[in-house]
């Protein structure tokens, strides 16, 4: 039997703010004696319905996303608010949890005590967290490092929609990440001298996807590790399509109104019920 705490949303674009309150309700879920804390996810449909804009990112993604970030336990999709129909899915995913923790073998050592992975991580996505957890299979402490607001600027000719220092903040947010690191130079030399600085060993691989090879092909020193990052995956799932979409629908002001008494209702309700407990036994069954 287990008691968990839940909340749902949408968590489409990730924001500072939003981890922080995120955070905070399972610090005060464990200490009222929940053993686990899952977060729900909006259903494209159930968004517009609700009135709320559609989400750049797949309910796949953001489901992924979210399961990574540091206290969750286990996600689940939201595609009503009734709460018979949210528990059914609460509790197909408990289930799973349960499974794939029984799975779960003896941790062997990794390759790289230290690995490190720059990018700037403007708008997280699913290619982001691909890869990251690429990353961290292969090493024991990741650093990330994102790319300042400055160099992004000279680097892209772009001006990145979240800042750096909030770009850092969410980084710090994943389960996986062991420290933040804030460059202003993409020679990774430069990071392997602060990592040596501050933990006495230097980085044992960087962290890279494949379409940066042309870029980094003259780097000598430090081992380069190059992620698979399909030409495809790159046109659907890439902070530039992302920024494409948000930026025009920001231009156009393509968004839900919301303003029927059901779509405000609905709001309401969701504002109102940000996180719930329910009790779970091993089956999933709810008692």
């Amino acid at each position: 039997m287990a008691d968990a705490a839940y909340q749902y949303g949408v968590f489409d674009i990730l924001r500072a703010k939003d981890l922080n309150e995120l955070d905070r309700n399972i610090q005060i879920s464990r200490e009222k004696g929940n053993e686990l804390f899952a977060v729900g996810l909006y259903s494209t449909e159930l968004c517009k319905n609700l009135g709320i804009s559609e989400p750049l990112k797949s309910l796949e993604d953001r489901m992924k996303i979210m399961e990574q970030i540091s206290g969750v336990d286990f996600v689940f999709p939201v595609y009503s608010l009734d709460q018979n129909i949210i528990n059914k899915y609460l509790k197909e995913a408990y289930k799973l949890y349960c499974q794939n923790r029984e799975k779960q073998t003896d941790k062997k050592k990794k390759m790289y005590e230290i690995g490190y992975a720059p990018g700037t991580y403007d708008l997280f996505h699913a290619g982001h967290l691909e890869n990251l957890t690429i990353a961290a299979k292969y090493c024991e402490k990741l650093i990330v490092g994102v790319k300042s607001d400055e160099l992004v600027m000279e680097h892209k000719h772009k001006v990145p929609i979240i800042s750096d220092e909030e770009r850092m903040e969410i980084l710090r947010h994943f389960k996986f990440v062991y420290d933040v690191y804030k460059y202003h130079t993409r020679d990774p030399r430069m990071a392997d001298k602060w990592i040596r600085a501050k933990y006495g060993k230097g980085i044992g691989s960087v962290f890279m996807g494949s379409e940066l090879k042309e870029d980094f092909k003259d780097i000598k020193g430090i081992k380069i590790t190059f992620t698979p990052r399909s030409k495809e995956k790159m046109e659907t799932r890439s902070t530039t399509a992302y920024r494409t979409i948000k930026l025009g629908r920001d231009k156009k002001k393509t968004t839900y109104t919301g303003n029927s008494e059901a779509g405000r209702k609905l709001r309401e309700k969701a504002i109102k019920e940000r996180v719930n407990t329910i009790k779970l036994n091993d089956t999933g069954r709810t008692d």
